[in-house]
């Protein structure tokens, strides 16, 4: 979750770049070869972020799995907002084809992602359910004989049936 953060960040910081130097881009045309050069290497990293937050996205979806109603809609929610990003800086070649309130709006949209990411995160840290720390059990012959209480009398050779957890490290 960590890593869809960091993502996160860096699809913000580079966004949020993008817009400043797009208001402050100069004229020439050594600055025009640079910027060209520059909006390509920008454009590509905003794509495999994105492409990298919605495959999370999607991981995340997969792993919740449940967990509450509420939290599996607000997962799938920002799975949707982070396709929609995607698409819309996959669906480019220059940042030119993209409005001002597009970029605007993703800025917006991947804000409420992080938001979004942060309560799932909450919840997980707060509410951890317990079939996350202990289990799957299953039943397993227990190497000791147990006296058996019917009869009075031990039962040599019968075995007794305990749970266990699946990863014990017996």
């Amino acid at each position: 979750m960590d890593s869809a953060n960091q993502r996160l960040h860096n699809v913000q910081d580079k966004l949020n770049s993008w817009v400043e130097w797009r208001k402050k881009s100069g004229d020439s045309e050594v600055e025009k070869n640079e910027a060209e050069q520059i909006e390509s290497r920008t454009l590509a990293i905003a794509r495999n972020l994105t492409h990298q937050l919605q495959t999370t996205c999607l991981t995340l979806v997969s792993s919740i799995q449940g967990l509450p109603q509420h939290i599996q809609d607000q997962a799938h929610s920002i799975t949707h907002a982070a396709a929609e990003i995607y698409s819309n800086f996959s669906s480019v070649s220059s940042f030119h084809e993209l409005s001002d309130s597009m970029l605007a709006s993703s800025r917006g949209q991947l804000g409420k992602i992080k938001e979004s990411l942060d309560g799932v995160m909450d919840y997980l840290v707060n509410n951890t359910p317990l079939n996350w720390l202990v289990g799957p059990f299953y039943p397993r012959l227990s190497p000791n004989p147990q006296p058996s209480h019917h009869s009075g009398q031990e039962k040599k050779g019968e075995e007794m049936q305990e749970m266990q957890p699946l990863n014990s490290a017996d």
